[in-house]
């Protein structure tokens, strides 16, 4: 049965700045593991909001050095660094460059190393997350112990709308064999794929590549994406979170950014939890592009003992990542 939607719910939050948040289901503490700050003096609002909606760790995706500011300032950040591709065309300096950037970080305390293999990649670089120049790279991430953060594919709506080059970009099905060449051959690294792997739209699809790949990991991350595509399908998401509960990780893909619309942060982290703890069902307070017709959050409300795998001991567990109680 449809349910329909509360817009008065939405009209008094706005009216508040999304500034109080819903009650709990769960009161452990919680992390989010997929961030952005291109900017150290722009990422006060973000933590602020995080600490308004209880979140004590932020996974924060940055070059090592803005990472390592950000840690000085805010000691809920872990660093997931990014590595260069600046000298992909010459194997050697590429491998040494960033064997040093992940043993940096790991020798700073972060857990992830960051890696971007979405189709735009395509348009600047022939390098994929299987190509033999990102070897001596996983080699170091290995001996080093760290997980890997990995973007491989976008929404369905996008390969039919912006992908539709074939030939240059590939379908969407064909972004994965990249993702599985490593975790055959890396069964030691833990991979994080963020998004809901690039899948949300098709449970069943990613149900299989968890079920074959032990060492893969999926982010709840990209509010519009998420939100849209598990919204349609409530139960079938509840049972999938159920059933891979220790799989998945709570990411948003928060990006701070100098002079934010108002609310930008809060917004986000209002939709989130709304989505993942309750059955609401109300417009959805920021834009969707890919929406057919008006977007809504329709919530899926996981289960307490769910939502405590996704929120904190996952991270813990696999890349011990540990989220302490907002502002402790």
């Amino acid at each position: 049965m449809k349910r329909t939607a509360d817009t008065k719910l939405l009209e008094r939050a706005r009216a508040e700045g999304f500034s109080r948040p819903p009650r709990r289901k769960t009161d452990g503490p919680i992390g989010d593991i997929h961030t952005h700050a291109w900017a150290p003096e722009a990422a006060g609002p973000l933590f602020e909001a995080a600490r308004l909606y209880g979140i004590g760790k932020l996974g924060l995706i940055a070059p090592l050095e803005e990472g390592l500011e950000l840690q000085r300032r805010y000691p809920e950040t872990s660093i997931i660094s990014w590595i260069n591709w600046d000298h992909a065309d010459d194997p050697d300096k590429f491998a040494a460059v960033n064997r040093r950037i992940v043993r940096d970080a790991a020798a700073a305390g972060a857990r992830l190393i960051k890696m971007w293999f979405a189709p735009r990649f395509y348009d600047r670089s022939d390098l994929r997350m299987n190509d033999a120049r990102l070897d001596p790279v996983f080699e170091e991430i290995s001996r080093q112990g760290l997980g890997v953060l990995v973007h491989v594919a976008d929404p369905d709506k996008w390969f039919q709308r912006v992908y539709t080059d074939v030939k240059k970009y590939g379908t969407k099905a064909e972004q994965y064999k990249q993702l599985t060449d490593r975790l055959e051959k890396h069964p030691d690294i833990p991979i994080l794929v963020a998004h809901m792997g690039g899948n949300p739209e098709h449970l069943d699809q990613l149900g299989a590549l968890l079920d074959r790949y032990p060492n893969m990991y999926v982010d709840t991350s990209a509010t519009r994406w998420i939100v849209r595509e598990l919204g349609r399908q409530p139960e079938a998401a509840r049972a999938f979170f159920a059933k891979y509960k220790d799989r998945i990780l709570f990411g948003t893909d928060q990006v701070a950014i100098k002079d934010p619309e108002e609310h930008r942060y809060t917004s986000r982290y209002w939709i989130h939890q709304l989505f993942w703890e309750t059955d609401a069902v109300c417009p959805l307070p920021i834009d969707d592009p890919d929406a057919d017709g008006e977007p809504l959050l329709q919530g899926i409300d996981l289960p307490a003992d769910v939502l405590e795998w996704i929120y904190w001991k996952n991270a813990e567990r696999v890349f011990g990542i540990r989220a302490h109680a907002a502002g402790a």
